[in-house]
């Protein structure tokens, strides 16, 4: 440890020489400050996409329909393809690692009316393990349940930006609401933060949507499953047999891509990892590189300060000090220099991040802050290897004579 006249020289020494000081320390204050920023960045990136997948539950499998691009067996192209509820049930009951599921009928648009107040917003029936799968929150009230599907209930679960627009601070729980001319019961409110266009939905039982609104026939949309603790390759190996067994039931193509789209959320999940880690290992190599300059320049310096204080490493040979002190001497300016700019650096970089995450919202850049554990060991690999660096400018210090450093201009 130094004592207290080391640090007095340490303070003297960069007071007297404030540009020396700076040049030594701005290249490490903006390789860390930019080190912090790209971080901060990346995991803002990072926070929200994966906030944005995991706004549905990353264990499941979602199964579109479309119209096909592929004549096939008989039949043209352009042919829509229609679900019923025959196709969600056979496909849970084909495999017991699916633990909920849910059909969706969606109308987009809907007339929604409570007292004076009118607007337009997104109905979707469905079934009650909608819930687990979409991760819905609910605010009050509770969700759609068995019962309401097996009696064909008139309730809805609506979503906050409804309540604000139609009710604004009236409780909603209880109140009818006029769904496409239909009354409906609010029994549940939720909110989606992830998700703007989330909380404008209307949900219903999907019996009662069939019934009402589809004419009593039994369509569905589309329909999600979850996948339960299924692990990533056994999902890949259940999206395929969906994909088959719907493939092979309705006549589609097996190279159609629009006639059955069997979306794998785990598949999703696992390639935002992996460019995610591309992206982390980019931002770590451009780090590195910034570090390698602030080494660079503190090497430069130290060369220098070595060069001014040749004079007074020769006095102090010539005195007694030993080689040891000499090059700690030497080292423990840009030692401490480079502790201090490194800090400066990460003050600096996590303050702008601050008020980058203040003035910047998005669904798909949220909260931009920064592993200072890795930053912290960034500023001491700067300082272990900016230490090194002034080694060699020591070293050749404290091979000088005496008297060829007494001599020295």
């Amino acid at each position: 440890m130094m004592d207290r006249d080391q640090w007095i020289e340490i303070l003297s020494t960069m007071l007297h020489n404030p540009l020396r000081t700076i040049l030594t320390s701005i290249s490490v204050i903006v390789g860390i400050f930019i080190l912090v920023i790209l971080l901060g960045l990346g995991q803002g990136l990072q926070n929200g996409a994966y906030d944005a997948l995991n706004d549905d539950a990353v264990n499941s499998l979602w199964i579109r329909r479309g119209a096909t691009t592929l004549p096939y067996m008989g039949y043209q192209s352009n042919r829509q393809i229609q679900y019923r509820n025959q196709d969600h049930d056979e496909v849970v009951a084909k495999d017991d690692r699916i633990t909920t599921s849910s059909s969706r009928l969606q109308f987009w648009n809907a007339q929604v009316k409570w007292g004076k107040e009118l607007s337009n917003f997104g109905v979707r029936c469905v079934h009650p393990g909608h819930q687990e799968v979409e991760r819905t929150v609910l605010s009050t009230g509770r969700f759609i349940n068995e019962r309401d599907l097996s009696q064909s209930r008139k309730v809805a679960v609506i979503g906050q930006t409804v309540v604000e627009d139609l009710f604004g601070e009236t409780d909603p729980i209880g109140e009818l609401i006029s769904v496409m001319g239909v009354n409906i019961k609010v029994v549940g409110t939720y909110n989606d933060p992830n998700s703007r266009w989330e909380n404008r939905m209307v949900y219903l039982p999907i019996t009662t949507g069939q019934k009402l609104f589809a004419g009593g026939r039994d369509q569905v949309d589309m329909f999600i499953v979850s996948t339960g603790e299924s692990t990533f390759e056994e999902s890949i190996e259940m999206a395929g047999g969906i994909d088959t067994y719907l493939r092979t039931k309705h006549k589609v193509h097996p190279d159609d891509t629009r006639g059955i789209d069997v979306r794998n959320v785990n598949e999703e999940f696992k390639t935002m990892q992996n460019i995610f880690q591309g992206i982390n290992v980019f931002i770590y190599m451009i780090g590195i590189l910034t570090m390698l300059i602030g080494i660079i320049g503190v090497s430069l310096i130290m060369s220098i300060v070595v060069k001014e204080r040749t004079k007074e490493i020769g006095v102090r040979k010539a005195l007694g000090a030993t080689p040891g002190s000499i090059v700690w001497m030497i080292l423990q300016e840009s030692v401490f220099t480079t502790l201090v700019a490194g800090l400066i650096g990460l003050m600096l970089g996590v303050g702008a991040l601050v008020l980058l995450g203040m003035f910047i919202e998005h669904e798909f850049f949220k909260s931009p802050v920064v592993n200072v554990t890795a930053v912290l060991v960034a500023i001491g690999l700067t300082v272990f290897f900016g230490a090194l660096a002034g080694l060699a400018p020591a070293l050749r210090a404290v091979s000088i004579k005496p008297v060829e450093a007494l001599r020295d201009e």
